[in-house]
């Protein structure tokens, strides 16, 4: 695998472009920089799973996690702003894996985009976090003629200003869900606050979109959607261990054991071989599951499997802390900031069965 063309480019990309930047990617009076961005593109490392035809490097999803664990190793924030094309693409290509196809009709913006985000030549972004949460729908897609209207308020969107269009999800009465796709800039009805104020991550340029009476044409919208069939595959789909918190999590165990043997602290080399030790069994069984087995299948285990990396990240990551002593806080130093990041791959994506398990994991063993 180390061999591959896409594992190459991301060991490159990252040792020697990403990670000199992390610290600057997270400050949000620096944040991501938009050529690392178009570097990566053009490497295929938005693509991987794309066919070489269609600008990607035609790979599996092994070399996929494989790179993206390169990636959120080096700069967390760059990875964070680089997945939000996934989805987006992925829609554009056809019916996701695993949903009904009874449960979803694309709309004109899928073959009109597809070319450029097979590529990643179009860099898309996504705002459709509030179809997570209960009670009322946060937008709301009224039909109008030939097209919808959008009204309501999506409190995250990661990367604007740095990509060029964003998919909004909108709910319809009847329980759908409607994701136009449209370009990452303000317009009569859509409006962008300013960065929100992270306590990791803020140079992604993370925003609330608010919509009043968004005129959405037809031309634009990338899929229509059974709400309760997305429901019971996305609560399937994140129940799965993120190949991005794998890559902080190997990062930082990597960092534990190399600060250990510059400054003969044998105990943090020894905390970081049982660490590591049951990382590499989790990896190994949680890649198993995301390979290998059908998507609805196994799902507490997967979702087992996923809070065992998170909890093991924040412990490695605090625990580097621990080991570099009071210097670990300064702003400049890694450690922190891999903290910080730890925290974060507690909350994304999760739902309430993620949640549940995230807690049963820091409880320990019964």
């Amino acid at each position: 695998m180390a061999e591959h063309p896409a594992v190459r480019a991301a060991a490159r990309i990252s040792a020697e472009v990403l990670a000199p930047h992390a610290e600057a990617a997270d400050d949000p009076a620096r944040g991501v920089d938009p050529a690392h961005l178009t570097l990566m593109a053009e490497q295929g490392l938005l693509s991987v799973r794309i066919p070489a035809a269609e600008g990607g490097h035609g790979a599996d999803d092994r070399v996929d996690a494989e790179t993206v664990e390169m990636v959120s190793g080096a700069c967390g924030a760059t990875w964070f702003v680089t997945t939000q094309h996934r989805f987006p693409q992925a829609l554009s290509r056809g019916p996701l894996p695993g949903l009904p196809p009874e449960a979803i009709e694309l709309g004109p913006a899928a073959a009109r985009h597809r070319a450029g985000l097979a590529s990643a030549s179009t860099d898309a972004g996504i705002a459709i976090a509030h179809i997570r949460r209960p009670g009322p729908p946060a937008v709301r897609a009224e039909a109008r003629g030939s097209g919808w209207v959008f009204s309501g308020a999506a409190d995250w969107c990661t990367g604007w200003g740095l990509l060029d269009v964003v998919m909004i999800a909108a709910s319809t009465p009847d329980d759908r869900f409607v994701l136009a796709l449209l370009p990452a800039a303000e317009r009569p009805g859509l409006r962008a606050g300013a960065a929100l104020p992270l306590a990791v991550m803020g140079g992604t340029r993370t925003v609330a979109l608010e919509m009043d009476d968004l005129q959405i044409d037809a031309e634009d919208v990338l899929a229509i959607i059974d709400a309760p069939a997305w429901r019971t595959h996305d609560a399937a789909r994140t129940a799965n261990t993120s190949p991005a918190s794998m890559g902080l999590l190997r990062r930082a165990l990597v960092a534990l054991a190399e600060l250990g043997k510059t400054r003969d602290r044998p105990e943090a080399v020894e905390l970081a071989l049982a660490l590591a030790e049951r990382a590499s069994h989790v990896r190994e069984e949680a890649y198993a599951l995301l390979t290998g087995v059908p998507l609805y299948e196994r799902v507490p285990e997967r979702t087992m499997l996923r809070a065992e990396v998170a909890e093991l990240a924040v412990r490695t990551a605090n625990a580097l802390i621990a080991a570099r002593s009071g210097s670990a806080l300064l702003l400049s130093s890694p450690e922190q900031r891999w903290a910080r990041e730890a925290a974060f791959h507690l909350i994304q994506a999760q739902t309430a069965g993620v949640r549940t398990a995230q807690l049963k994991a820091f409880a320990g063993p019964e």
